[in-house]
């Protein structure tokens, strides 16, 4: 069959096919996996590749801009299931943490490449642009970005990452880089994998995992391959008892559980399928289509409701300001707070009985006195997660004109939602009636986006025919919340008689007020020239045009860049360019709204739209997309003995960076004033915050790949790779008083500056050998804004991986490893250095590399 290039354009959705019918499809395309007795090789690195660059496809070390390209292989023979732990293992550049209760953090991790948020990375698959995911991030900006770990790592064929901004070539989100994930297009062949593992030294977050692929034909020249994972991981628990509760175990509660606060890896379930087919229609023409249907269940604690000092729940202040334990009076009496016995918290001098127990008894032994006690007498721990669906198709057709004009139409569309949900919790204001499960509500992603993408050669007599390429881009993203569990948002009977809290406890559903449905659409148009003067001399010309027409409006970029090679072995490199990042209507419509009591009145609090007329009245207005200004240089070596060498160093000026405002109070003065301006709705807020354009910074680092192979003749082969990112990042301008000082070195120092990562493999007959180290520098913990004293810098760390794989009979294979070899956790987290409180449960200062220690696993793979 005829190989068409990919034109790596940022092609997204177009709704062919509703989920349901998709889900049919893939089910029966399941159903016909008929084993082909046919060994599929190891899959190999492509030579030539496309991504950064609209003409012929050219090797990654001829490349004007830097692009690393990693081989399925790469990913397979890694113990972690999950894509972003593997490409942190394998670019420097390249951060993710691990998040233990973090939200929305902890469901989608985000990452960064080159220290920049993970929006500022645009995702494609097969070249096409893959949707966000519907989890929307709160904290210093609420990123909203794609979800990779969507993506079965044995369907990847290869894997591209451009590390240069390409704004101008690929549109929005583009500032930090590009990944391609490009999927496998086998005819035949059946894989199965089967892994299992645990964490060694705790015993504890067992993963199991079964992958398998497929190849079918279609026709004589088309292809269908089907892949698909089920992953399962269990907990991990890395924190110790808290302080405050083992002090009212001590003190008589037995019901307080010896660990309150259980927190490590979440306890998750995923199911993939991922389904890539093209037909060839005649020499010059191809149809192709692919996408994926995903499911994932998540769950994860939340923090203690300490039953001796949670307000709203199981305490409140008497009149006299005295901490008492909260009871409800059933009785109806018209005074309901003095019919119930007032026991102050703490441990009674004369009973030695502490309160939460003398507050549960009491209330059991009187039908008209309630306290949450009676449910939860040892307080109790939330237990937050979601349901995740994601869904995506693309469907195009590609080809030749008689002129050499290459082709692509296409058409994509991609959907996410988030459901989440909530159990041992409840909502106070309904009192003994309240659920102790919810579901909060969800949030939803849909995108739509149509492409007609050329590329025509143009021979004008120079060394190399002139490589034009020019397209049109049309794109939608809606954005919606919606809720169908009224008890999670609902201001119960005793929320204005006797101050209980309102919604569900941890997590507030999104009331009427919050629910609603956002679109954002924009058309472009691009030209991008890339042509040789002399043969030794590359130039690539870009310009992109966008208009967000129902929002902020236009935006034009540019980018050139170089390569020009000195000999047969150096060349030098470069690129200046601008680029851009459109908020999305998740991140500029968000609402998150908690509601509590003030002076028995309902009040709300939280995070509103930065067009909200409240949110305008303090300098609120419509997002504007974040603009960066990119430079590079470099030089890349291929020694005539195997070695090769790129050095690069860049700079990232980004103007406009959206970050959150900060809590804002709103005094009844204030909310006076607002009200007589003819705004309605700050009577009831009392502190809110909003994302804001507010933010100037400059990354600056250098990036440097060397690898190596050797052939050794009987002895095996063996390949080196050593790659090593150091970067620098500083705010330039922001307002005083919107970032903390803990925020601003979170996002100067939240990730290592330096880090290096050396990677060996050998193979033999019918072993292979794979060893990695990362090393990470050092990183900040910054317990206090307002005390530097008590800032923590991390020690340096390496982490090392080892495996082992023996193939028989050319279809079976074994492969044992360990990661984290010397079951490093990072540092004890110690009480006196960073000032830690009696809630604290923390075990371990959580680096980059996580906390997780030592695991070791097992994988038999079969070929047929």
């Amino acid at each position: 069959m005829k190989k068409f290039h990919t034109i790596p354009i940022p092609s997204n959705q177009y709704l062919f096919l509703r989920k349901p019918l998709a889900v049919a499809v893939m089910g029966a395309l399941a159903s016909v996996m008929t084993p082909v007795v046919s060994a599929q090789q190891e899959p190999q690195i492509e030579e030539l590749v496309v991504i950064g660059s609209r003409g012929a496809p050219r090797s990654a070390i001829d490349s004007a801009v830097p692009v690393d390209v990693f081989s399925a292989q790469d990913f397979l023979d890694a113990g972690s299931p999950d894509l972003n732990n593997l490409l942190r293992d394998l670019i420097p550049s390249f951060n993710v943490d691990e998040q233990q209760i973090n939200d929305s953090n902890s469901l989608v991790r985000p990452a960064t490449l080159r220290a920049l948020p993970a929006d500022n990375t645009l995702v494609l698959v097969n070249g096409k642009r893959r949707h966000r995911s519907a989890a929307v991030q709160f904290g210093n900006s609420g990123v909203q970005f794609a979800d990779i770990s969507q993506i079965p790592s044995i369907a990847l064929r290869q894997v591209e990452v451009l590390r240069d901004n390409a704004g101008a070539q690929y549109g929005s989100d583009a500032i930090a880089g590009v990944i391609n994930f490009n999927m496998k297009e086998n005819r035949d062949g059946l894989t199965v994998e089967l892994k299992n593992g645990i964490h060694s030294d705790k015993g504890d977050g067992e993963l199991f995992e079964l992958r398998f692929n497929k190849g079918l034909p279609l026709g004589d020249n088309g292809f269908l391959s089907i892949s698909g994972e089920a992953v399962e991981q269990d907990v991990t628990n890395r924190r110790i008892q808290r302080q405050d509760a083992e002090n009212i175990r001590m003190a008589g509660n037995t019901d307080v559980l010896p660990l309150v606060m259980p927190g490590g890896l979440p306890d998750t379930k995923r199911f993939n399928v991922f389904v890539n087919a093209g037909i060839e229609l005649s020499p010059n023409q191809e149809i192709y289509g692919f996408g994926n249907y995903s499911e994932r269940d998540t769950e994860l604690g939340f923090f203690f409701r300490n039953p001796e000092n949670t307000g709203g729940i199981f305490t409140r202040n008497n009149d006299e300001g005295q901490r008492i334990q909260l009871f409800m009076d059933l009785s109806g009496a018209n005074d309901p707070l003095n019919n119930c016995p007032q026991i102050r918290t703490g441990v009674d001098p004369v009973t030695g009985v502490t309160s939460s127990v003398a507050a549960r008894l009491a209330g059991e032994a009187d039908p008209n006195c309630f306290t949450f006690l009676e449910m939860f007498p040892g307080g109790y721990t939330p237990v937050f997660g979601a349901d995740i669906i994601d869904f995506a198709q693309v469907l195009g057709v590609r080809g030749e004109f008689a002129n050499g004009t290459r082709y692509d139409f296409s058409g994509n569309f991609g959907f996410s939602e988030v459901t989440y949900k909530l159990f041992n919790t409840t909502n106070p204001s309904l009192g003994p009636n309240t659920p102790t499960s919810f579901e909060p509500g969800r949030y939803t992603q849909l995108e739509n986006t149509l492409n007609a993408d050329f590329v025509t050669p143009v021979d004008i007599g120079l060394s190399a025919p002139l490589q034009v390429a020019y397209g049109l881009e049309w794109r939608r993203e809606t954005f919606r919340t919606t809720s169908d569990d009224p008890d999670s948002f609902v201001v119960g009977e005793f929320a204005l008689t006797q101050s209980l809290g309102i919604g569900s406890n941890g997590f507030p559903g999104f009331s009427p007020q919050q629910q609603g449905s956002w679109s954002q659409e924009s058309r472009a148009v691009y030209l991008d020239v890339e042509l040789q003067p002399i043969s030794n001399l590359l130039l690539n010309f870009a310009i992109r045009h966008e208009d967000f027409y129902n929002t902020f409006g236009e935006n034009t970029d540019g980018k050139f860049s170089f390569r020009y090679s000195i000999n047969e072995i150096f060349n030098i490199r470069g690129s200046i360019g601008t680029g851009f990042r459109a908020p999305p209507p998740g991140q500029a419509n968000i609402v998150n709204i908690s509601t509590g009591i003030l002076d028995g009145v309902p009040v709300s609090d939280g995070q509103i739209p930065p067009t909200n007329p409240i949110a305008r009245l303090f300098g609120g207005e419509q997002l504007a997309p974040e603009e960066s200004d990119s430079y590079a240089f470099g030089f890349t070596a291929d020694f005539p003995f195997g070695l090769e060498l790129t050095v690069d160093w860049y700079q990232i000026e980004i103007d406009d960076r959206i970050t959150n405002s900060g809590s804002i109070e709103i005094t009844p003065e204030t909310a006076a004033q607002i009200e007589a301006a003819g705004i309605t709705g700050a009577s009831d807020l009392t502190r809110f915050s909003f994302f804001t354009n507010d933010i100037d910074s400059r990354t600056r680092g250098v990036d440097l790949v060397a690898s190596y192979a050797h052939d050794w003749g009987r002895a095996g082969r063996s390949t080196f790779t050593l790659s090593h990112g150091w970067k620098e990042q500083n705010l330039t301008d922001f307002t005083p008083g919107i970032l903390t000082r803990g925020q601003q070195l979170s996002l100067e120092k939240g990730t290592p500056d330096n880090r290096t990562i050396f990677r060996y493999g050998h193979r033999i007959n019918d072993w292979r050998f794979g060893f990695s180290a990362n090393w990470f520098d050092t990183e900040i913990v910054t317990p206090s804004n307002a005390n530097p004293s008590r800032d923590h810098y991390l020690h340096t760390e390496w982490i090392v991986d080892l495996d082992a794989e023996y193939t028989f009979r050319n279809r079976y294979s074994i492969t044992l490893g360990v990661d984290n070899v010397f079951n490093t956790f990072g540092e004890r987290l110690d009480a006196k250095d960073i000032g830690t409180s009696t809630s604290n449960s923390s075990k371990y200062l959580q680096g980059a590399f996580g906390t997780e220690g030592r695991f070791v696993y097992a994988r038999l793979k079969l070929d047929i």
